[in-house]
């Protein structure tokens, strides 16, 4: 059930959406060198309207986390995903919401396939917040 009489700061909605970056690019067990690239070629901290250094720690933070349960390749690929409605509904921002899916999508894109995790992801996220791959815009 989405909650959108919170009334949570747009920044901290921004660092939610960069948790949800972090959780694309890591959603598959890999962080592969195209989509580090792609965060700087795009940039995704400018499109989310955060500092790139909160991206990068919101990655390093997702990362450190996977780390403390076990780290093994398939404990990574799981999604935890009432972890991540929870992260959906804090982010009550329209525009917030398109950029965010943008940004997980062309992140997703980025190693030259989408895999499996990325597009639960990316379809869970647009389901949540009644959004179309049309409204995101042109892929950059």
């Amino acid at each position: 059930m989405e909650i959108l009489s919170m009334n949570i700061p747009l920044n901290e909605q921004r660092t939610i959406a960069a948790r949800l970056v972090a959780l694309t690019l890591i959603s598959d067990g890999e962080l592969a060198n195209r989509e580090v690239e792609a965060l700087d070629r795009h940039d995704i901290a400018a499109l989310l309207g955060i500092p790139r250094d909160v991206l990068i720690q919101a990655v390093i933070d997702h990362c450190q986390q996977l780390l403390a349960r076990g780290g093994s390749a398939e404990a990574m690929r799981l999604l935890d995903l009432e972890q991540v409605e929870h992260m959906l509904d804090r982010v009550t921002d329209p525009s917030l919401r398109a950029l965010t899916c943008q940004a997980m999508l062309v992140l997703s894109k980025a190693d030259g396939r989408i895999t499996q995790p990325e597009q639960t992801l990316l379809r869970h996220a647009l389901s949540r917040w009644e959004l179309s791959l049309s409204e995101l815009g042109p892929q950059r």
